[in-house]
């Protein structure tokens, strides 16, 4: 009997150790196996940064700043956006023309002497200016408001390229020349970009009175050199009316004696007008 019971105690105690180690393995994997409905969702991503601001607009073409004083350095106005056009000279027109009077002038020999651009010309020419860029005069009036088609006796250098033949200063009043002529067709309309509600007649180009008399001296020497071909029975054109031609025709030719024997014919008709056979 004491054996029986020896070996009964041997198998409950064996029995409490299996007992013993199998529980903390249950607890642990009670602790550890979660059903799915109980996990926890993920973190959520950052929100994402906000944009940057807009860059801000580039200013306009026109702005009064931005735009090149210099009429070397000018842009055409015909090659701005034409609903820009009015914006851009209505800037250069508060700029005005360039005019660096403190410029130190460069002089070149022309002639045999040494010639510069003279700031005098300022104060008589209200419509010049000058370029540092190119060392050259040009028309402020013509750049603006010249338009594109127009062609004139000693127009065009002073819009594209430059006036630069300082030893000859009356290139300055064959610019502006008559009241017909292109220049003063663009101050005209210069005149009524300032003034739109001006009355006409005070933006018409008035010509003074020695204006006048310039003109009525022209059309006096023109009419004899007519009246002598008619009554010769001539012919008035030449084939070439060229300046570089050796016979323009009678009435240049004409007109050309007449100037080698009158200083007045010669200063006042072939030198400060287009003369063109009739």
């Amino acid at each position: 009997m004491k054996r029986d019971s020896e070996i009964a105690a041997l198998f409950r105690k064996h029995e409490a150790k299996r007992i013993a180690s199998s529980a903390p393995a249950a607890v642990e994997e009670q602790t550890t196996v979660l059903p799915e409905d109980a996990a926890s969702p993920p973190p959520s991503p950052p929100p994402p940064p906000p944009p940057p601001p807009p860059p801000p607009p580039p200013p306009q073409v026109y702005d009064i700043n931005r735009l090149p004083h210099d009429p070397g350095e000018r842009l055409p106005i015909s090659s701005y956006n034409v609903n820009d056009q009015d914006a851009v000279q209505r800037a250069y027109i508060l700029k005005g023309p360039c005019r660096p009077y403190a410029h130190q002038f460069e002089s070149r020999e022309i002639g045999g002497k040494d010639q510069n651009f003279s700031s005098l010309w300022f104060e008589r020419y209200s419509w010049l200016e000058y370029s540092i860029k190119k060392d050259a005069a040009f028309c402020f009036v013509c750049y603006l408001f010249k338009e594109k088609k127009s062609k004139g006796k000693g127009t065009g250098v002073f819009v594209d390229g430059g006036w630069r033949n300082w030893n000859r200063d009356d290139a300055l009043d064959k610019h502006v020349c008559g009241v017909a002529s292109v220049h003063n067709h663009a101050q005209e309309r210069y005149n009524l970009f300032l003034h739109p509600n001006a009355a006409v007649d005070n933006l018409i180009v008035k010509v003074n009175h020695e204006e006048r008399r310039l003109y009525k001296l022209r059309l006096l020497y023109s009419l004899r050199c007519l009246r002598f071909l008619l009554g010769q029975g001539l012919a008035f054109r030449g084939h070439d009316e060229k300046e570089d031609s050796r016979n323009r025709g009678n009435f240049l030719e004409l007109m050309e004696w007449l100037a080698a024997n009158s200083e007045e014919v010669n200063k006042l008709v072939l030198k400060n007008a287009q003369v063109i056979a009739p």
